[in-house]
């Protein structure tokens, strides 16, 4: 007959914890650095080959651009296509997440370069399929549909909403699940799927085409209209889905889209509007992921020389460049955490409050768990929690609770852990507080607990 254990008192002692200002090493967000390819070659433009590239082990996020230009008249050789998968393993072997761009153009000659006949395109994209579907879970982001100068879909012929639209789908098509298509500008998004409306949270996540398309921007805060991006057309006056809305319009578009799909880019040309403030506040408004480590430096030399924070504020020492850095995408720190006894006096009821403090959400559905362990770890008692971090939006509270059963314990005293681990990466969430982690699986202690008088009866 099973024992039934009756809880009588606990005495439960929570660990001090408070935020720290430092960068934290997560997937999916932060600075990049860029790495380009020629598809005819086994060597990037410096002279190295793909095997010998290093990469940045601060750096999560790398921009790996594949210029398909020697091809642009003909389908790509079994040739081109194996340096493309070597290409992707170098990058996905050292646990990258890929932000992939192909391009047929670097000189800024778009329309030049790129194939005469958007079917070339559409081959192209058909013939790099098995690849893209093959190393989903390592393709993070495709940024462009392969067209434009530097395949940032302007200068090109096929900027009509019957090309885009056409494109977007085959892309879409041709690509894994998991992987996130990023347009250029918001009006390119509300042209191709139809719409004003951007997404929500009922179609955010599905398997719907949209659902699947996100942004990027290589000239933010690069002037009022960020280089093209916007324009001078009022949301109210807009006559096409095409049109590109006012500065303030299209900012709070991107607000609401990026809920649920990413958002990055570059941050170029010196101005106002990449002073400190004006630049948070931006990057906040737009759930910025992940910026450009080198480009534009006369703009992150800007935010080098200069801080942002209180004086009483964990960031009163830092730089701006450094507290931008740290809040790219998602930021989760721990709040307060509590334990207590639960009515039917065999379980612990625990809880925890966590907020994002990032620019952006995480867009992923990471395992979440409390874990009562023994000081030794002679005993571990794993709880999952039911909750969807893809919604934990930057600046919300979140409450998480679970309920541990106690039957099996043969101890007095615990040590109450929470941890939030990546699945699809394989690598633990850090947390922006200043306790450590207890164990190389990631957990952090949240306190430690007695239970006194506990009854076994059978």
């Amino acid at each position: 007959m099973p024992q039934k254990c009756t809880i009588k008192k606990i005495k439960w002692i929570p660990l001090p914890r408070t935020e720290k200002a430092e960068v934290l090493r997560n997937p999916y967000c932060g600075l990049y650095a860029i790495f380009r390819f020629y598809v005819n070659s086994e060597r990037i433009q410096e002279g190295a080959f793909i095997e010998d590239i290093k990469t940045d082990l601060t750096q999560q996020l790398c921009l790996v651009e594949i210029n398909l230009l020697p091809f642009n008249e003909v389908p790509l050789p079994e040739s081109a296509l194996q340096i493309v998968r070597r290409i992707i393993h170098h990058f996905s072997s050292q646990g990258k997440q890929i932000i992939l761009r192909f391009v047929y153009d670097w000189e800024g000659k778009g329309v030049l370069n790129e194939p005469k006949d958007v079917s070339i395109i559409l081959d192209h994209m058909s013939q790099l399929s098995p690849l893209l579907k093959e190393f989903t879970d390592n393709i993070y982001i495709l940024q462009g549909l392969f067209i434009g100068s530097w395949g940032e879909m302007h200068s090109s012929r096929y900027l009509s909403e019957r090309n885009m639209t056409r494109l977007a789908r085959h892309l879409y098509e041709c690509t894994g699940d998991k992987t996130q298509i990023a347009l250029r500008c918001p009006s390119f998004w509300r042209m191709i799927f139809k719409t004003y409306q951007p997404l929500d949270e009922e179609t955010a996540f599905t398997d719907i085409q949209k659902a699947r398309f996100a942004l990027f921007n290589d000239a933010i805060m690069a002037s009022e209209a960020d280089f093209g991006t916007y324009g001078s057309i009022s949301l109210a006056d807009t006559k096409a889905y095409g049109d590109k809305w006012l500065r303030e319009e299209e900012l709070e578009f991107q607000n609401k889209l990026c809920r649920y799909v990413t958002n990055g880019g570059e941050v170029i040309n010196e101005c106002r509007y990449n002073d400190v403030e004006p630049a948070i506040e931006t990057l906040k408004k737009m759930r910025v992921s992940y910026l450009h480590c080198e480009y534009d430096e006369v703009v992150l030399n800007k935010w080098r020389a200069n801080r942002y924070g209180s004086a009483n504020s964990v960031w009163k020492d830092k730089t701006a460049f450094e507290y931008i850095a740290a809040h790219l995408g998602y930021r989760f720190t721990l709040g307060e955490a509590t334990l207590s006894i639960h009515g039917d006096k065999c379980s612990l009821k625990a809880v925890v409050k966590i907020t994002n403090m990032g620019f952006a959400p995480c867009y992923h559905k990471f395992d979440v768990k409390f874990v009562v362990r023994t000081a030794s770890s002679s005993e571990v008692y794993e709880c999952a929690v039911e909750t969807d971090t893809r919604r934990w939006m930057p600046n919300e509270k979140v409450e998480l609770e679970a309920f541990i059963p106690v039957r099996e314990w043969s101890q007095r005293s615990y040590i109450l852990c929470f941890g939030i681990y990546d699945v699809q990466s394989q690598q633990p969430i850090q947390i922006a507080n200043t306790f450590s982690t207890t164990d190389h699986t990631g957990m952090y202690s949240l306190g430690n607990f007695i239970l006194k008088d506990s009854r076994k009866s059978g």
